[in-house]
């Protein structure tokens, strides 16, 4: 029983995230943008089966230690008793991991041995909200060791974290969503915000295209960094989306993602 009650002590905390996700999919359901090249039946369990996974593998032994961080953080720059007060130090936060993040991706795509792992959320055909947690377990956990770094270094306060990851979580859903959003309201939001046309320009299989829009939520990172990209529109409507070396079907399945990292051809540049 206690198992039991453990699952729906989690299914309950993390509601709204299966609410939105349900949202989400229902909305690429009923105004789809795109149409998809492969078939849901083989990208979907992949993609299905690494989201959990990667939740597990970081929820367990990582994310104890990084609340544990951020809830004790006294002596780093952002910490909440600071001179910058709590209210500022929590926006400061929020702003300073998500440039974290952002040179991060940076990294996974202009170092070969991160791309070679990386490449596996790049090589799905399609852009659709499930590619959102297809990710290989490796990455998952090498990026969340790096928002612990971060955290215990700048001290972030246990609320900003909360923020970012919230932010972060939902935007990275929302950005993959392969849903029509009226240009006006897309354009209006791609000031400030990743938009899900920004994004799926970074998932093309042109190198240049993806070498661009490296942000999670603030497009501005892009913008005054060099690396922005326009949203794709016009003749890039029939965008080609994935890696060319990884086409075959056989690469949607579970076995071979898990495999991709280990395959040659580790980037897209040699």
């Amino acid at each position: 029983m206690r198992g039991v009650d453990t699952l729906v002590d989690g299914l309950i905390r993390n509601g709204w995230l299966l609410a939105f996700l349900l949202a989400v999919g229902v909305w690429e359901v009923v105004a789809p943008r795109y149409r998809l090249v492969a078939s849901r039946s083989l990208r979907w369990p992949t993609s299905f089966t690494l989201g959990p996974l990667n939740a597990l593998l970081v929820s367990v032994p990582l994310a104890p230690l990084v609340v544990a961080t951020a809830l004790t953080a006294r002596g780093g720059m952002l910490a909440a008793d600071t001179v910058l007060g709590p209210g500022l130090a929590i926006a400061v936060s929020v702003v300073l991991l998500d440039l974290v993040s952002y040179g991060q991706h940076r990294l996974l795509h202009a170092v070969p041995l991160l791309w070679s792992v990386h490449r596996v959320h790049h090589s799905d055909v399609d852009f659709d909200y499930t590619t959102a947690f297809r990710f290989h377990p490796i990455e998952a956990v090498l990026t969340n060791v790096i928002s612990f770094a971060c955290v215990a270094l700048l001290g972030v306060p246990a609320l900003a974290l909360l923020v970012h990851q919230t932010l972060a979580g939902g935007l990275t859903v929302l950005e993959h969503a392969n849903a029509r959003i009226p240009s006006p309201i897309e354009a209006w939001a791609g000031r400030v915000f990743v938009t899900p046309g920004m994004h799926r320009l970074h998932h093309s299989a042109e190198p240049h295209d993806t070498d661009s829009n490296f942000a999670t939520i603030f497009s501005f990172w892009d913008r005054w960094l060099g690396t922005y990209s326009p949203p794709a529109s016009g003749r890039r409507d029939d965008l080609e989306i994935g890696l060319r070396e990884f086409r075959e079907p056989k690469y949607l399945t579970l076995p071979w993602t898990l495999a991709i990292p280990f395959l040659p051809n580790p980037h897209p540049h040699t």
